[in-house]
């Protein structure tokens, strides 16, 4: 990855603030007097829900800077035949999670293309921040590791929409309420809360791979050790019961919904009293360590090593 993709920069300017890098999710470059945050992010592992998933996902990687998302684009690539219909519950989706989120649709691209079975959607998403510009590469040692929500929240929503027929053993009313995760894969408003507190050194919003790959792109982003606790990690019931029938780690699966921040000690209760007065659930999962002391995941008693996750587990079905 560093060597065919981060060598590879174009043109150099001093107006790229915040270049690509691993754990970095976005860029920040300056407009004359003003920085813009910049993200791109693609839908390929559900065909439901793509369009409100693609206004999210790229909104949470722009809040998680601190910066407010402001505009959306996309590239739509459809399968021949694909009926109007589909195309139009797509757009609608896509207007719906804007609207929620105050962003609007600049514009994009459509396209039949040959040689795909569902629709894909590429998004890109532009954010304005004032103040300070948080950055995945910002931790400090002896940074505490916060975590909203649950484990797997998009994973689990993909899951029991798109193969809700090997769920059958599941009693349809988790299925059905697994689906509804859907609805929480924003965290928008829980970063916004927490972003311009002294203290809070970094967010991420944990993508692909799961928790524990985004607790490693953090890690591995600021150049640091990382101690996790995987067994203070949450899981919901749903997502449990569901990874357990797929033979599935929940700790590994597509995570947007939760969001990670690494947080000086004593600005610990300050940030969990924020999130709490907002009515979101925040976890103590790990702390940060001199690199010298390595990356590991304490679970069940053993110590494990703390490394980047190959494939989530949500493409382990394909």
């Amino acid at each position: 990855m560093v060597r065919a993709v981060y060598s590879h920069g174009g043109k150099r300017t001093s107006r790229l603030v915040l270049g690509p890098g691993i754990g970095r999710d976005t860029a920040v470059v300056r407009l004359g007097k003003r920085l813009v945050v910049l993200t791109a992010d693609p839908v390929t592992g559900a065909t439901k829900h793509i369009g409100e998933h693609s206004v999210h996902i790229n909104a949470n990687d722009i809040a998680a800077t601190g910066a407010k998302p402001v505009w959306y684009m996309c590239t739509l690539l459809l399968p021949p035949g694909t009926r109007e219909k589909t195309l139009a519950r797509i757009m609608s989706g896509i207007d719906r999670a804007s609207r929620s989120l105050g962003v609007t649709i600049a514009g994009g691209h459509t396209e039949v293309t040959r040689g795909l079975d569902r629709p894909l959607i590429a998004g890109f998403m532009i954010g304005e921040i004032e103040g300070r510009v948080l950055s995945s590469a910002n931790m400090r040692i002896g940074d505490w590791i916060l975590m909203t929500k649950t484990a797997g929240i998009e994973g689990t929503a993909i899951l029991a929409s798109e193969y809700s027929e090997r769920l059958r053993r599941i009693k349809r009313e988790t299925v059905r309420k697994a689906q509804s995760f859907a609805k929480h894969i924003s965290i928008v408003e829980e970063a916004m809360s927490i972003s311009k507190i002294a203290g809070v050194h970094a967010l991420h919003d944990p993508t692909e791979g799961g928790v524990l790959n985004g607790l490693w792109e953090l890690a591995e982003a600021s150049g640091l050790g990382i101690e996790v606790w995987a067994d203070r990690i949450p899981v919901a019931t749903e997502t449990s019961k569901i990874c357990s029938e797929l033979h599935l780690d929940p700790l590994k699966l597509m995570s947007s919904g939760c969001l990670l921040a690494a947080v000086a000690p004593d600005s610990v209760g300050r940030v969990m009293n924020a999130l709490r007065n907002r009515e979101v659930m925040v976890s103590e999962v790990g702390r940060v360590t001199p690199r010298k002391k390595g990356r590991f995941l304490l679970k069940e008693g053993k110590k494990l090593n703390l490394v980047a996750v190959p494939q989530d587990e949500l493409y382990r079905l394909y």
